[in-house]
């Protein structure tokens, strides 16, 4: 009972101070899972990959070597991260020459650990701020299986169980994957129910495995049942274990997949032939939710996928000639893209007040918008009209007011359409604010004077930040080098989301419908042919 009381006094608080009720308390710090697609050194081993073999006939060598750590040391320096889980090191030796590369970019980590108890071709590691107090390998199956890699952190006093999984590939069936499973659930089953712990990496399986192998005959070779679902137990059944469930629960068996708590169409981390997967994870406990050790910082998680880690809208993974199955070409980074979340040594709270007191959306104009902080919000926008579409991204508009740009979550929006939008999710993507999460759009008809809706000609002064996401109707001018020449010496960068639409320098050019974008510096965006004429 004294425990309920002080959570719910630390609500009331949360209610009238946000979370966080003194500013400065505890330790907040970031964790990251990344499967970094083959780290290895230049020693020769029996395990070796045929491609990753030094010296041998695809070119591994110590200089692609320094290009594939470069590649590896930018994203995670970029990340930031206190904690880093690592999937896909192939030794120590590895991994120190990783953390030697980050130290020499400025971005120290002097605690490590690597699953290296067994003679597989790669291990699951960690990389650390704080200091690692015990480190445990689970085996699973036969000598050439990976192993599951637990540590325990002492994050300032509090102890952190972290499991870094690499469950086996899709090439086999779910059974495969049920062993890693059963023998991760058998390690938590010895845990107190309060224990403050985090299944992370890996798991070869979407979170809502259980709908989509189904009917995939070489993979359902278990009856419906799957691992990350029904053994480590992120599912009942067929429901998804929500915030609700993980707390309300008498016991600690189930536990919550963060994939939840992003809008639908980002929970993807994988992208191959155009099917977006899932197979990376953070799971956390009931631990992480109550008001002692560490809590996890709710609506915290998400993926990271800045531009760089695209080419050609596809994720830019590590290249190879002869369409991967030859050279190393000494670019790229990963097949993966990374995950994160945010933990702190402050009592849990819920992050928006809708979760607990389900209020209703606070009306706001998209001029507002611009004003808040990035993360969750519950704003309603009211008459806004769609008025630049590019498959799930659009640009909305009031009229005589501001656009604002929808990244990946307008799949439902239609050109030409006026909405009411409730808004969920904001995000500052290099310095530019976008939505990234809509809960609700209700039509409201076709605009009828869309012409209104955009900027006739190139404006005086792209800088003017009231500029940023508006749709310019057409610009005339000559492009060269990246940039776009136009009326009395003026210039704007010009940025082709599809490299085979850039002209050649020099080019006379006209676009049409181009929106204002921001990258560090304005720019216009072309992403369809029958812009430019």
């Amino acid at each position: 009972m004294r425990k309920k009381t002080i959570i719910n006094v630390f609500f009331v608080l949360y209610v009238f101070f946000g979370c966080g009720v003194s500013p400065g308390y505890g330790a907040v710090f970031k964790i990251v899972s990344y499967n970094v697609e083959n780290l290895f050194d230049m020693n020769a081993d029996v395990t070796d990959y045929p491609e990753y073999s030094p010296g041998g006939k695809f070119g591994w060598t110590r200089a692609v070597l320094d290009m594939k750590l470069d590649n590896m040391a930018f994203v995670l320096k970029d990340l930031d991260a206190e904690i880093i889980a690592l999937q896909e090191i192939e030794s120590g030796n590895a991994l120190s020459l990783l953390q030697e590369r980050l130290s020499l970019m400025g971005v120290k980590y002097p605690y490590a650990a690597i699953a290296d108890g067994r003679e597989t071709s790669v291990r699951c590691a960690v990389l650390s701020r704080f200091p690692i107090i015990l480190k445990k390998e689970i085996r699973v199956g036969h000598d050439n299986q990976r192993s599951i890699l637990k540590v325990v952190l002492d994050i300032e006093t509090h102890p952190l169980i972290l499991y870094v999984n690499h469950w086996k590939s899709k090439a086999g069936p779910e059974s495969k994957r049920l062993k890693y499973a059963a023998a991760l659930a058998a390690d938590i089953s010895k845990l107190a129910c309060d224990v403050d712990f985090i299944l992370i990496g890996d798991f070869n399986s979407d979170y809502n495995e259980y709908e989509t192998f189904k009917d995939v005959a070489r993979f359902n070779d278990t009856r419906g049942i799957t691992g990350i679902n029904h053994i480590i137990h992120t599912a009942s059944g067929t429901q998804i274990i929500g915030e609700a469930h993980l707390t309300d629960q008498q016991d600690c068996q189930y536990v919550y997949n963060l994939w939840l708590e992003i809008p639908e169409n980002r929970r993807w981390s994988v992208n191959f032939f155009g099917q977006k997967n899932s197979p990376d994870s953070i799971i956390v406990s009931k631990g992480l939710y109550d008001s002692k050790g560490i809590s996890y910082m709710d609506n915290s998680f998400d993926k990271f996928d800045p531009d760089y880690l695209f080419d050609h809208n596809k994720v830019f993974r590590w290249q190879r000639a002869a369409r991967g199955k030859g050279r190393h070409l000494g670019k790229g980074y990963s097949d993966h893209l990374p995950i994160f979340a945010k933990f702190s040594t402050n009592p849990f709270c819920f992050a928006s007040p809708g979760k607990l007191f389900f209020s209703e959306p606070e009306v706001r104009c998209i001029a507002d918008l611009y004003s808040l902080k990035k993360g969750s919000v519950n704003v309603r926008i009211q008459k806004s009209v769609v008025i630049y579409k590019e498959r799930d991204n659009a640009v909305i508009k009031e009229k005589n007011g501001r656009a604002i740009y929808i990244y990946k979550a307008a799949k439902a929006l239609q050109y030409g359409m006026a909405y009411d939008l409730t808004v969920t999710q904001l995000n500052r993507h290099y310095g530019n604010m976008e939505i990234t999460g809509i809960k609700e759009a209700k039509s409201l008809g076709r605009e009828t004077d869309m012409n209104a809706c955009f900027i006739s000609g190139p404006p005086s002064d792209f800088t003017d930040p009231d500029l940023r996401n508006e749709v310019i109707e057409q610009i005339k001018g000559v492009y060269n080098d990246g940039w776009l020449y136009y009326g009395d010496e003026q210039k704007i960068k010009i940025y082709f989301s599809n490299k085979a639409l850039k002209p050649k320098d020099f080019t006379a050019m006209t676009v049409f419908h181009v929106r204002v974008g921001f990258h560090l510096h304005p720019e216009i965006v072309v992403e369809k042919k029958d812009q430019i004429r």
